[in-house]
C-alpha cells in the first residue's frame, strides 16, 4: 500500500508541474502586466463610469447654449345650438430662450464639473494601479506556491529513503521501533503539507488566472525590480504629489468648492431673453339659414375667405391663417423660495467641509501605505541574505547530523528535525523572494508610480480625453442602444 501511495503521489506532482509549464509557452512578469491592463474588465468598467463622469460637463456647459422646441396643436370645436357650427384649428409653435446672465452659476457648474471628472480620472488611475499590482502578487505567489510544492516533494522523497534507512536497521536491531515511527509520523506529516501545497497553487492559480485572464505557464523569473527612491522621505514627498486617492481628492475638493459657489449664485440675479413664433390655421363652418341669405360667395370677411356652399341651407365656411411672434427678456431675483437655496448654502458648505476632511484622510492614508510598503521592503532586503546564511548552515548542519546518525552518534529524532530545519529555512527564503517584490511593487503604487507608462511597458494606453473632446461639442447623437439591446437580451 506504501508503494501504491507513493506512486499516486508522484502521479499527482508530474501532473501539477506540466500542467504548470506547457513546452509551448512560457509567460514573464511583463507578459502579465500587459495581458492584466488590456482585458481586466474592473478596468473596463471603470473606463465606462469615467465615459459616464464626462457627460456632465456638456450637460452644464447646455445651460449656456439656445434652448430649441417646436410643438404642435390639433383642435375640433363643435356648437349645436340655433346656428350650428364646427371649427378646425390646427397649430405649430417654434420657442427659444437663451440665459443671458445667471451670477455664474453656470460657470461655477461647468467647473464643478471639470473638477469631478478629473477627480474620476485620478480614480480611473487608482484602478490600473490596482489591477498591475494583483498581477504581479498573483504572479509571485503562484511562483512562491510552485518553489514550496517542489521543496514538499523533496521532503517527502527524503523521508522516504529516511524510513527504509529505519526499517533496514530496525531489522538489524541497531535502532528501536520508536525511532521507526517517529520517522513514519514525520514522513505522513510531509505528505499532507504536500497535499495542502498543491492546494495552495490551485488557489493561486484561480487568483492569477482572475488578475490575468488566463491561467499561469511556466513563469519565468521576475526581472530587476524598478528603480526606487533613495529613502523614505523622497518615497513620500512622491505619493503626495502622484498618488491617485490624494488627486482625487484634491479634485472632489475643488468641486465642491465650485458647488457652494453655485449654490450661492442662486440667490442672485437672472436674465434670460425667449421668443417664439405660432403658425395657426382655422377652418369654420357655419349654417346661417335658408338658400339665397348670407353673404357672397367668395367675398372676404374678416381678412378670412368665405365660400357659400348652397344644399338644404346655406353653409358659410371661413378659412383663417395667422402667424404670431414674440420676443421678450425676463429677468428675476428670488426673494423666498420657503428657505430651499438656503438649505441648499448649507448643505454645499457640509459637503466642502467633507471633502477637506477626506483630503487630509487621504495625505494620512499615503503616509501610511509608503511607510508600511517602505518598511516590508526593508524588511525583506535584510532576510533575504540572512535566509541565504541560514539555509546553507541547515545543509551544511543537516549533512553532518545524517552521517553522524548513520555512524550512530546521533538519533533519529535529531536527523528530523534537522532535515525540518532545512525545509522551513529554504521555504522562507523563498517567501522573503516574493515579499521583496510585492512590496517594492507596492510602493510603487503607494508613491502613484505603478503605471503602463513609469514601468515601461511599451504598450499602448487608453486616453480618456479621446472621449471627453468628443462630447464637449454636446453632440446630439453618439449613443448606441444595441448595447442596451444586448444587455436586456441576456435578462430576459
Amino acid at each position: 500500500m506504501r508503494h501504491g501511495f507513493l506512486g499516486r503521489l508522484g502521479a499527482a506532482f508530474l501532473a501539477t508541474t506540466l500542467a504548470a509549464a506547457p513546452a509551448a509557452h512560457s509567460d514573464t512578469l511583463t507578459d502579465a502586466l500587459i495581458r492584466a491592463y488590456q482585458t481586466s474588465p474592473l478596468l473596463d468598467a471603470s473606463r465606462a463610469a469615467l465615459r459616464g463622469a464626462d457627460e456632465i460637463v456638456p450637460q452644464a456647459r447646455a445651460a449656456r447654449r439656445p434652448q430649441l422646441s417646436v410643438g404642435g396643436q390639433g383642435q375640433a370645436t363643435r356648437r349645436a345650438d340655433t346656428e350650428p357650427s364646427r371649427a378646425d384649428t390646427l397649430a405649430a409653435s417654434l420657442q427659444a430662450s437663451l440665459l443671458l446672465f445667471d451670477s455664474g452659476q453656470t460657470r461655477a457648474a461647468i467647473e464643478s464639473a471639470r473638477s469631478t471628472v478629473a477627480a474620476a480620472r485620478a480614480d480611473l488611475r487608482n484602478v490600473e494601479q490596482l489591477v498591475l499590482f494583483n498581477a504581479v502578487q498573483a504572479f509571485m505567489d503562484v511562483r512562491r506556491d510552485l518553489e514550496f510544492l517542489a521543496l514538499a516533494a523533496n521532503d517527502v522523497r527524503v523521508l522516504e529513503q529516511q524510513l527504509q534507512a529505519a526499517l533496514d536497521r530496525f531489522e538489524v536491531g541497531e535502532i528501536t521501533r520508536t525511532d521507526v515511527s517517529l520517522t513514519e509520523a514525520r514522513l505522513s506529516a510531509s505528505r499532507s503539507a504536500f497535499v495542502a501545497a498543491q492546494g495552495q497553487l490551485e488557489i493561486s492559480r484561480a487568483a492569477y488566472e482572475r488578475a490575468v485572464g488566463t491561467p499561469p505557464r511556466d513563469l519565468q523569473p521576475p526581472p530587476p525590480l524598478p528603480q526606487l527612491p533613495a529613502n523614505q522621505q523622497e518615497a513620500t514627498a512622491i505619493g503626495l504629489q502622484r498618488n491617485p486617492e490624494i488627486v482625487s481628492a484634491q479634485f472632489a475638493e475643488r468641486a465642491a468648492l465650485y458647488d457652494m459657489d453655485r449654490a450661492r449664485a442662486a440667490q442672485r440675479l437672472r436674465v434670460q431673453a425667449s421668443g417664439s413664433v405660432t403658425y395657426q390655421n382655422t377652418w369654420t363652418r357655419l349654417e346661417v339659414g335658408p338658400p339665397g341669405a348670407g353673404a357672397t360667395n367668395g367675398a372676404p370677411v374678416n381678412g378670412g375667405q368665405l365660400n357659400l356652399d348652397q344644399a338644404d341651407g346655406t353653409t358659410i365656411t371661413r378659412r383663417q391663417d395667422d402667424v404670431v411672434g414674440t420676443a421678450q427678456i425676463q429677468g428675476s431675483i428670488p426673494l423666498y423660495d420657503g428657505g430651499a437655496t438656503s438649505s441648499l448654502i448649507r448643505q454645499a458648505q457640509a459637503t466642502l467641509e467633507q471633502r477637506q476632511w477626506q483630503l487630509q484622510d487621504a495625505g494620512r492614508g499615503v503616509n501610511q501605505q509608503v511607510a508600511a510598503a517602505w518598511t516590508q521592503l526593508e524588511v525583506a532586503r535584510a532576510q533575504i541574505p540572512a535566509r541565504r546564511t541560514q539555509v546553507e548552515a541547515a545543509r551544511i548542519a543537516a549533512e553532518g547530523i545524517s552521517e553522524e546518525w548513520r555512524l550512530g552518534a546521533r538519533s533519529v529524532l535529531d536527523v528530523l528535525d534537522a532535515d525540518q530545519d532545512l525545509l522551513a529555512a529554504q521555504a522562507d527564503l523563498v517567501q522573503a523572494v516574493r515579499d521583496e517584490y510585492v512590496a517594492a511593487y507596492n510602493l510603487l503604487s503607494a508613491m502613484g508610480l505603478l503605471t503602463v507608462e513609469h514601468l515601461g511597458l511599451g504598450i499602448e494606453t487608453y486616453d480618456p480625453e479621446v472621449n471627453f473632446t468628443r462630447v464637449q461639442g454636446g453632440p446630439v447623437r453618439g449613443y448606441d442602444l444595441g448595447v442596451v439591446d444586448r444587455i436586456r437580451a441576456r435578462w430576459e
